[in-house]
């Protein structure tokens, strides 16, 4: 019986849904929650998909489930705020996946010896299942220190995540400069966090992913990445080909070793912005243009 307690996201994904809960058959979690948003006003077809993803989690083992099902559509980081708040109220720690990614077993392992392990180290905010380095690293440790916190699939604490605000106002006082000169090397980098930090400012767009980045910078935290792929994100296969390109298959990592260096890799972190976070911040916004001004995206 796996012990950890698992909250998972979902909205209307079927399938990926249906993949994720045979993964989750396979562990056998002790506590599961499941938070649901709900279908698109006036969409029919978009309200059944809705109900029969809730349907999917249906466990047959000896589980103590929480269900958070949403009548209406939330929208992505509404619902994602939301379920993080309920799921938090009951826990201190836990895993989080959405139905657009499916884990491997050993992620799970992963994920609860690392909130162990790290329990009680402020150094550390967020852990990671994915990994988009093109070549795995080769030195004898299992996982490395990041500024970036993928979250396509992560753990954390709640100590750690208390006080993230989607409008930033924990961030109103502070010299945004002074937040990313301890995490980026290179004065371009550090322009490019600014200027997204000041669209997402100036325009109260809810994205949540960029203000949990900087929600966990305020806090002087790391993030733990795995040094081979954990998880896989089905969404990258709606993305454009460069994007496309970073999946990376999913491998074994257990048994751990530990790193006991807890350092940033500025390496792996360039590689991974020139990569990945420089040409997707464009499409990340798109997405939420059309959701929130033309009402033409659904996602969780």
């Amino acid at each position: 019986m796996f012990t950890t307690p698992i909250l998972v996201i979902t909205y209307h994904r079927i399938e990926s849904t249906h993949d994720l809960f045979t993964v989750l058959r396979q562990l056998k979690p002790q506590k599961l929650y499941v938070a649901a948003d709900g279908g698109c006003s006036g969409d029919r077809v978009d309200y059944q998909l809705c109900l029969e993803a809730r349907c999917v989690f249906m466990p047959e083992w000896d589980c103590e489930m929480h269900t958070l099902f949403k009548d209406s559509h939330h929208g992505k980081s509404k619902m994602f705020m939301q379920a993080i708040d309920w799921f938090f109220e009951q826990e201190q720690e836990g895993i989080i996946l959405f139905d657009d990614t499916v884990p491997n077993i050993d992620f799970f392992y992963f994920c609860q010896q690392m909130l162990d392990v790290y329990r009680d180290d402020q150094r550390i905010g967020h852990i990671s299942g994915s990994n988009l380095l093109k070549h795995n690293k080769k030195d004898e440790n299992s996982y490395y220190f990041s500024a970036y916190p993928l979250v396509w699939g992560f753990a954390t604490w709640k100590n750690r995540i208390d006080g993230l605000d989607l409008k930033m106002r924990e961030l109103e006082s502070i010299d945004f400069h002074t937040l990313t000169d301890h995490y980026v090397m290179k004065k371009k980098h550090a322009y490019f966090w600014a200027r997204r930090y000041r669209i997402l400012r100036k325009n109260q767009i809810d994205i949540w992913e960029y203000q949990y980045f900087f929600h966990l910078w305020k806090s002087g935290r790391l993030s733990i990445i795995p040094n081979v792929n954990l998880v896989e994100n089905r969404s990258f296969q709606n993305k454009k080909r460069r994007i496309r390109r970073l999946a990376r298959p999913l491998k074994h990592i257990m048994p751990l070793t530990l790193n006991q260096q807890v350092e940033q890799d500025a390496e792996a972190d360039r590689y991974v912005f020139r990569r990945y976070f420089k040409k997707d911040v464009l499409t990340i916004l798109e997405n939420w243009f059309k959701e929130n001004l033309l009402g033409e995206e659904k996602s969780v």
